[in-house]
């Protein structure tokens, strides 16, 4: 094979993991947008809780433990989309390896492959889960300014 072509199907055989890598990175900068938003409210909250005669402390309380959980899913999947980020990574080098030697990584590199790909799929789980528990947070926070019908 003539090293121009070996060359030109390296470079096709980076792209799909440079371009993953790319996407996921925007996914993981909207995640951790989203969890910088819950630490600010939960700090809002807790110091309006922390002043004498606050009003519904119950309803503040309780977006708290929402805040909390919602924490804990954006945690999830931020490591789960920076595992992805890494497996995508860890594909590169062994281009590299399977282009500079006679090794035959090509299974090592789908089993990379897929678990990035899972990793992308269980972190939008969990933002999914985020962004419902968000909407559960806005009922607590209108719930007694609008009657039932609208709510």
């Amino acid at each position: 094979m003539e090293p121009t072509t070996s060359f030109i199907q390296f470079l096709q055989a980076s792209i799909t993991p440079v371009a993953l890598i790319s996407g996921v990175g925007l996914l993981l900068l909207t995640i951790t947008n989203r969890l910088g938003r819950v630490i600010d409210r939960t700090r809002h909250l807790i110091a309006e809780l922390n002043q004498p005669d606050t009003p519904r402390q119950a309803v503040k309380k309780n977006e708290i433990d929402i805040l909390m959980k919602r924490g804990t899913l954006l945690r999830i999947s931020i490591a789960f989309i920076t595992l992805s980020i890494l497996f995508s990574c860890l594909i590169i080098p062994l281009l590299v390896i399977m282009r500079t030697t006679s090794y035959d990584l090509r299974t090592l590199g789908n089993v990379l492959f897929i678990f990035s790909i899972i990793s992308i799929l269980i972190s939008a789980v969990c933002f999914f889960f985020d962004i419902l528990l968000t909407l559960s947070a806005i009922k607590l926070e209108v719930k007694e300014f609008c009657n039932d019908e609208q709510c």
